[in-house]
């Protein structure tokens, strides 16, 4: 496997923990993959994560989904909750790879969660290049967000290696030519980066 020249991370899972879905599973009754699934067949949720609606039409869209007995500011302080802090060792990580390494993220959010994720990690302290669903207009697993990537940063796809803690992110990413990498979402990245042989 040749090495790559540039990383390429998921945040939620992967760089920082995430944890809305099994906490809307125990409110809800529903599993996890059942939160996943009302969150895929919505059309609120999903126009959000590519810009297309506001922050007041997603929250009242949650409430209602998923029965919230809260007021709009409620919820949306709920929802920035379940970001939570890096993986321990991550921050480090990521300057020690910067350093070998262009880095970047690509992730599935939203305007709510990029505006509280700088309480945790400030993205452009240790990325060369952000890129956010809401911001770039499209969401993984759409080829569109992978190629807005590839193309701002000038390289071949086989020329990057992907993280992400969703399988089917994963796929779409070796379906276009990356070299895609599977994390556990409970231990975040460093684990694979070290079993790629990125970290020692």
């Amino acid at each position: 496997m040749s090495h790559p020249k540039a990383l390429l991370f998921d945040l939620g899972g992967v760089i920082v923990r995430w944890v809305g879905l099994e906490e809307l599973a125990k409110i809800s009754g529903l599993n996890r993959d059942g939160v996943v699934a009302r969150f895929a067949n919505s059309p609120t949720f999903n126009a959000y994560e590519v810009g297309e609606c506001g922050d007041n039409e997603f929250t009242n869209m949650l409430i209602a989904d998923f029965n919230l007995q809260l007021s709009a500011a409620e919820a949306k302080e709920l929802w920035n909750s379940w970001v939570q802090k890096s993986y321990i060792g991550t921050k480090q990580m990521l300057i020690e790879l910067r350093s070998r390494y262009t880095l970047a993220c690509l992730s599935n959010t939203n305007a709510l969660h990029w505006g509280h994720l700088p309480t945790h990690i400030i993205p452009e302290k240790y990325f060369d290049f952000c890129f956010a669903s809401h911001l770039i207009r499209a969401a993984k697993p759409n080829p569109k967000s992978y190629q807005i990537a590839i193309e701002e940063m000038d390289l071949n796809p086989s020329d990057i290696w992907f993280f992400d803690d969703t399988e089917i992110n994963v796929e779409a990413a070796r379906s276009i030519g990356m070299s895609a990498h599977h994390v556990d979402r409970e231990l975040g990245v460093i684990p694979t980066l070290k079993t790629l042989g990125l970290l020692h």
